[in-house]
């Protein structure tokens, strides 16, 4: 049994990905970053180019989506109830740091560059990312990171749809769904994905949520094969055009497959500070981005811009993005999850998408 004193795998790979995400914005937004360029250029510099693992986080939602929605029964008539579950799952501790985030910019208005606040908000974009619209309307985001609380949104309800039409007119089996998901998948890895301007849209990343659906597969029916074939179509994808964020998919989707195949996702690690990362990921994506705007105003105003000073802005802001990340995951997002749950459709009779895991694990993992 999971709980929080003995992480999984799973929760390891959110740590890694939100240390990485974090960073990576870190290295990546003024001012705190080009005072330190001095002192961390070249450390710096390769954070910003190279240190993405949003696909880790697709990867992993889909395997655990796979748990928490394609083991429940689905009828068109819970999609709405769906619907609420996962913006309160997902919309209300969002809507949360949006919230924060505008007294944030005010403060940091003339002393944050106006590239990384942006234009002074307005209702429009507010209602926008209300909705989850921003992107596809062309709004600015308010904060980074908030697209892809958005295709994580997408991708949970382009899942339930497909589950809804596979217990519908699938006949038994999961064939409907596999040949929707493999279509999907073929579709965007030779043609959508290859136009950045498709970021607005779960089709864009289906084929990393569609991989972690494939890695619980395997795992639960002990049943390799259908992994390995997609595999080799992300390979081929690769192959056709080469792109560093399918490659990252399809190792940490191997690697998800070996560690919970093998039993080792749930003996390791047993680190107290990764289960707690792990369990807070989620918060620290969100809050992260306003802390390091917050401290960067904090440092302007003081005047502390030589290349010692920022590297210390840059520590106290991670360390104070993961005081505000477990303040938040426990008045905010444990709430939000929580009221979530009484949306849930019933649990399929006989369904394996647990597969034996405890009631409780899926709740520490469900995003």
């Amino acid at each position: 049994m999971t709980s929080p004193l003995q992480p999984s795998f799973i929760q390891a790979l959110r740590a890694f990905a939100a240390l990485t995400i974090l960073w990576h914005h870190f290295a990546l937004y003024a001012p705190l970053s080009e005072w330190a360029a001095p002192l961390l250029g070249d450390l710096l510099s390769w954070l910003a180019k190279y240190a993405r693992a949003t696909q880790v986080f697709f990867v992993v939602s889909g395997f655990v989506a796979a748990q928490t929605i394609g083991n429940r029964v689905w009828r068109f008539n819970q999609l709405g109830r769906f619907v609420i579950q996962r913006y309160c799952r997902l919309g209300l501790p969002y809507l949360a740091i949006v919230l924060a985030i505008l007294p944030i910019y005010e403060l940091a208005r003339g002393w944050v560059p106006d590239e990384v606040l942006g234009q002074p908000v307005t209702l429009t974009q507010f209602l926008a990312h209300l909705f989850f619209l921003q992107d596809i309307l062309g709004y600015e985001a308010l904060s980074a990171g908030l697209w892809f609380v958005c295709i994580n949104f997408q991708l949970g309800f382009g899942y339930a749809f497909g589950m809804v039409l596979q217990q519908r007119f699938g006949k038994g089996g999961d064939g409907l769904f596999t040949l929707l998901g493999w279509g999907s998948s073929i579709y965007s890895l030779f043609h959508f994905n290859l136009d950045p301007s498709g970021e607005s849209w779960a089709l864009y990343f289906f084929p990393y949520f569609f991989l972690g659906i494939l890695v619980h597969k395997a795992v639960m029916r002990r049943a390799g094969r259908e992994l390995l074939a997609f595999q080799g179509l992300m390979l081929l994808a690769v192959l056709y055009e080469w792109r560093w964020r399918v490659v990252i998919a399809m190792v940490f989707g191997m690697v998800l497959f070996v560690a919970e195949r093998s039993g080792l996702g749930q003996r390791w690690p047993r680190s107290r500070w990764i289960a707690a990362l792990g369990k807070i990921s989620f918060s620290l994506f969100l809050v992260h981005f306003p802390v390091l705007v917050l401290v960067g105003a904090l440092w302007a105003r003081l005047g502390w811009t030589a290349p010692e000073m920022a590297v210390a802005g840059l520590l106290v802001a991670f360390l104070t993005s993961l005081a505000c990340a477990a303040a938040f995951h426990r008045w905010v997002e444990t709430p939000a999850a929580t009221l979530s749950r009484r949306f849930r459709a019933p649990r399929l009779e006989g369904g394996s998408g647990g597969g034996g895991s405890s009631g409780e694990r899926r709740m520490a993992f469900e995003h």
